[in-house]
């Protein structure tokens, strides 16, 4: 008895061993059969629809601000500060008088001029009476011969019209005399209107190099620095394929560092119509309007520069264009499977970019692009729709 259960033990250990094996093996070709039945569903992308407009795109060019204008005051003649009516920092209108000079040598040589001008006046007037009185007398002779001839000797009204000749020479001479010196005396009136240094337009003084008694003149230190403030020249340099946004009259936005946040506006009035070989830049000018003086010269801003094309071009979502060592490309779906497009990007604004290679307006991309899609691949799409503008 003690063998036969023993026996049966044994046997029912390895009936139970053998089912289990069964139903693990049942089991398992089971699990196989439904994921077999299942497979990989086709990976679900959003899309877009390439379109074909006129760019409405933008991009960030670094500027810097100057002065409308800006000048550096000399003496114009030579002499002794005596008055001085600005300093850094005071805004001036045109013609204000900045400082005073005083120049005792020039004063003598204006009373020297006037006083040549006046011998220079009296000497033609004298040349001029003296031409007077012997051509009256030349024409006493000249009738006295016509009205009895022989009367008066050939050789009187020959020495008359010789003396008639040489007087009318000395009145031309004195004549010039008299004009040479009256522009030696306006010129150095003039100068004495430059002991007045007078601001040439409205603005402000931004350096004051001189002090009160100092000697100043033509070849001396300069006085002051005087620059208009309001407007400003915004100066852009601008990559010779950008100029198409560069026209008279544009409006660009702009920011500086010290007014975070704050838009400022610019009018495009200057352009150089001439592309810098060093750089491949145009430089271009726009007025900014500073009534407050926020802006000041040197500072650098960065300006939204519109980007403009003569004809439309396609343009999708930034974020569709895949970047590899082998050049970028667009994921377009066509008949349900993925092609991959070589394309050239162009302008961007962040959002979207512009794009050149064979598609056409209307193919549907894949946005974002997906890098785990290969050429082939099967998908459904999500939606398709316009990209943001």
């Amino acid at each position: 008895m003690h063998g036969r259960g023993k026996g049966y033990a044994i046997g029912g250990l390895l009936l139970a061993l053998g089912l289990g094996a069964g139903l693990s093996g049942c089991r398992e070709g089971q699990g196989r059969t439904v994921g077999a039945a299942a497979g990989n569903p086709q990976p679900l992308v959003t899309t877009v629809l390439v379109q074909r407009e006129r760019p409405r795109l933008s991009t960030d060019l670094p500027a810097e601000l100057e002065p409308y204008q800006d000048v550096v005051l000399r003496a114009r003649v030579a002499g002794f500060v005596a008055h001085l009516y600005a300093d850094r920092g005071t805004q001036v209108r045109a013609g204000q008088v900045l400082a005073v000079i005083e120049a005792p040598d020039l004063v003598a040589r204006v009373g020297e001029a006037q006083q040549r001008l006046s011998a220079a006046r009296a000497q033609r007037a004298a040349a001029r009476a003296a031409l007077i009185r012997d051509q009256a007398t030349l024409d006493r002779l000249t009738g006295a011969s016509h009205a009895m001839p022989g009367a008066v000797a050939g050789n009187d009204i020959t020495v008359a019209e010789q003396t008639v000749r040489v007087d009318a020479a000395q009145v031309a001479a004195r004549t010039a005399a008299e004009a040479a010196a009256q522009q030696a005396a306006e010129a150095l009136r003039a100068l004495q209107q430059y002991l007045r240094v007078r601001a040439p337009f409205s603005g402000m003084v931004v350096t004051r190099m001189i002090s009160a008694g100092a000697l100043v003149g033509p070849g001396g230190a300069p006085m002051f620095e005087l620059q208009q403030l309001d407007p400003l020249r915004l100066t852009v340099d601008v990559p010779e394929h950008e100029v198409g946004g560069a026209a008279i009259g544009n409006r660009v936005s702009f920011m500086v560092t010290n007014a975070p946040g704050t838009q400022f506006t610019a009018v495009v009035a200057r352009i150089a119509h001439s592309v810098l070989p060093q750089t491949r830049t145009m430089p271009v000018e726009a007025d900014a309007a500073n009534p407050r003086l926020v802006l000041a010269p040197g500072m650098f801003a960065r300006v939204r520069w519109p980007i403009e094309r003569p004809q439309a071009s396609l343009y999708v979502p930034s974020d569709a264009v895949m970047d590899s060592t082998a050049g970028h490309a667009v994921e377009v779906v066509r008949g349900g499977r993925i092609a991959m497009v070589r394309v050239t990007p162009g302008f961007t604004d962040g959002g979207q970019i512009e794009v050149f290679g064979p598609l056409r307006a209307g193919d549907v991309v894949v946005s974002p692009a997906d890098k785990s899609l290969t050429p082939g691949t099967m998908v459904r799409v999500a939606r398709a729709a316009p990209p943001p503008k």
